[in-house]
């Protein structure tokens, strides 16, 4: 699939799981730095911003048979978007897990304070050429498809 298309996909889908959930959202389309959604609560008093990552598939495996397993997942991120930390700005990675499986996508909603902490130790060194956000499933687990947050940060 189609890079751009991948990230599209994946934005819409953040923001029809907030209509759902009873948020305004709304796409930046590209206009606004480190946001590619902004989002309200339903009486408009609070507000946050998405930077959406979206990855056909986001894990990686290791094992065979039985002994299968998740090892770790991983998206492209980006040194200035890695560095970038605010109150109320959430990095959503989405999972579209290869479509193909009938999976249900998984949307990993993490403040953006965590991700510069989590990427501190490589984010300015030189050697690191393309930086990716890998992470072991255990570290995010109590992110993904944690939607309560949002009702938190908009409360």
């Amino acid at each position: 699939m189609d890079a751009t298309l991948t990230g599209t996909g994946g934005t819409y889908y953040v923001m029809a799981q907030l209509a759902l959930r009873g948020y305004h959202a709304s796409c930046t389309f590209g206009n606004a730095p480190f946001v590619d959604i902004l989002v309200a609560a339903s009486d408009g008093s609070k507000s946050a911003s998405f930077q959406v990552k979206t990855a056909t598939e986001a894990r990686r495996w290791r094992g065979h048979g039985d002994l299968r397993e998740v090892s770790e997942l991983q998206w492209t991120l980006g040194r200035r978007a890695a560095k970038h930390a605010r109150t109320g700005l959430f990095y959503v990675f989405v999972d579209l897990k290869s479509l193909a499986s009938g999976e249900i996508p998984d949307v990993y909603i993490i403040p953006s304070a965590w991700i510069r902490e989590h990427c501190a130790r490589w984010i300015d060194d030189p050697s690191v050429k393309w930086v990716r956000f890998h992470v072991l499933p255990g570290k995010v687990e109590t992110f993904k498809n944690n939607w309560d947050q949002i009702a938190q940060a908009l409360s």
